[in-house]
């Protein structure tokens, strides 16, 4: 237990860049006690007080940075719109950098809108654009990112697939944060999986994983998912691969290691998975920006992950969380 306690106390002012898609997540929360006369769908009378709107996508991750004890900067995109300045807003009052934030008039702000009853969700809606955000490399925002990285001491890619992330930017990126000695994790959807070469880490998920094998890996052999986490880090050039595997646990490949470190689910209480992956990637990225060595970080990930699970909704871990669910490990 004490080297957990030195780790988490490693993590305490710890610089790291976020950059991804930041979403706006507005929340109705409410009782459903009829079916509407109108069409066959449940009526929602919200609470008093169920409304509620947080930062989601990379701006969770920023967040979970921060309750962790980082400090956070990030980097993303947002509509000159009202949602957009609330999304500022939110992430200014928590703590969280915001100097390499840009604005664009012609896109909305992402915003997830969750329809919620009895812990339940009845819908989501969504409000985006997810055409690519490109950008000249001698933009203001590209020049903030490249001062930033003076500042920091790992970057984070949290890439939703929603446009501020491609091929205009993800090389230059990490090409830079290599050139400072900056470890890069990168936590990925489909699109631009195959831009994150490189990087010190990449965290894919099983869905991620197989989409970009072209082959499912879910209900296989172990052995044939930790053969598959040793091509994808072969294919990107990367130095490790956590896939992440919701209740199957996780895995880690290491480049150069002779086994993988293999994990069991640490969650005992699962009420929302929401926000887990975020955890887990926030947990490497200010662990790496603190020095300590992936297989560490990837336990303490572990218990993070099972932290989120028992929370409802989106929620950032804190090392008091971790602790907790290590304890009970004992």
């Amino acid at each position: 237990m004490s080297i957990y306690i030195e780790e988490l106390k490693s993590f305490e002012g710890a610089g790291v860049l976020v950059l991804g898609d930041i979403v706006l997540d507005h929340y109705l929360e409410g009782r459903v006690d009829r079916i509407s006369p109108e069409a066959p769908v449940p009526v929602v009378t919200l609470d008093a007080g169920g409304e509620r709107f947080a930062p989601g996508g990379a701006a969770n991750v920023a967040l979970n940075v921060l309750s962790l004890g980082g400090k956070p900067m990030i980097a993303g995109v947002v509509g000159e719109d009202q949602d957009g300045a609330l999304l500022i807003d939110l992430l200014e009052q928590a703590g969280v950098d915001v100097s390499c934030v840009s604005t664009d008039p012609e896109r909305p702000t992402t915003r997830k809108t969750r329809v919620i009853s009895r812990g339940h969700q009845l819908i989501r809606i969504d409000r985006e654009s997810v055409a690519p955000c490109r950008r000249d490399r001698n933009a203001p925002e590209n020049s903030s990112i490249t001062r930033a990285l003076n500042r920091v001491t790992a970057v984070v890619f949290e890439d939703y697939d929603k446009g501020f992330l491609g091929d205009f930017n993800i090389p230059w990126i990490i090409r830079e944060s290599r050139d400072r000695g900056i470890p890069v994790l990168a936590d990925p959807k489909f699109r631009n999986f195959m831009l994150y070469r490189e990087v010190s880490l990449v965290k894919p998920n099983l869905r991620e994983a197989s989409a970009l094998l072209g082959a499912e890996l879910d209900d296989r052999p172990i052995h044939e998912i930790t053969d598959a986490c040793r091509r994808i880090m072969e294919m990107l050039d990367a130095e490790a691969v956590l896939l992440t595997m919701g209740a199957g646990g996780s895995i880690l490949s290491l480049r150069g290691a002779k086994e993988p470190l293999i994990q069991s689910t640490a969650a005992r209480h699962v009420y929302d998975v929401s926000g887990a992956g975020d955890a887990v990637i926030a947990v490497m990225g200010v662990a790496a920006a603190a020095g300590v060595p992936a297989l560490k970080a990837a336990v303490i990930a572990n218990y993070a992950a099972a932290a989120v699970c028992a929370e409802p909704g989106v929620y950032a871990v804190t090392p008091e969380d971790i602790l907790r669910e290590a304890r009970l490990d004992e």
